[in-house]
């Protein structure tokens, strides 16, 4: 659904009506995530370095005495093409595979009815519940309803209890 149709927008078009705290730490989630690929180029940040000192690089990886260095340089080559090629193919497989599918499917609303059988309620007391602006529910160690009790309705004002 698109902003401006008179209905609410999706989260996604308007990040804003996220709470505050959510937008944070997904930033923060982002944040680390750019960290970790930067930090992943590290290898090639010192490569680059080592090229503006020749001797330095020289020294270090092409000295005969220290092939290992090279091998190893060569070996990560390598480790990361395989790696590449393998996510590549894998997300071009999925994409032939389910361009046209759409698997996902809507979950049907909750009813009334529907909650009254699963928290094994009264018709009245779930009513009272439904229009409580503060509820305090007790649930015992299975998730199974054990009492519920109204503080303030949507009808009455709020009270320091």
């Amino acid at each position: 659904m698109r902003p401006g149709r008179g209905e609410q927008p999706d989260i996604i078009y308007r990040p804003d009506l996220q709470p505050r705290g959510q937008r944070v730490l997904f930033s923060g989630i982002t944040l680390l995530a750019w960290i970790i690929w930067l930090y992943l180029f590290l290898p090639l940040i010192s490569l680059a370095a080592w090229w503006f000192g020749i001797e330095s690089f020289r020294e270090q990886v092409l000295e005969p005495g220290r092939s290992g260095h090279l091998v190893t340089l060569s070996v990560y080559a390598v480790v990361v093409a395989v790696s590449a090629l393998i996510i590549i193919g894998w997300s071009r497989y999925n994409l032939v595979r389910f361009r046209r599918a759409d698997r996902r499917r809507p979950l049907p609303p909750v009813t009334t009815e529907m909650t009254r059988e699963r928290f094994a309620l009264e018709a009245d007391m779930l009513r009272d519940a439904q229009r409580a602006r503060i509820l305090e529910i007790d649930l015992d160690g299975e998730g199974r309803l054990r009492s519920a009790k109204v503080r303030a309705t949507i009808d009455s004002p709020l009270s320091a209890d």
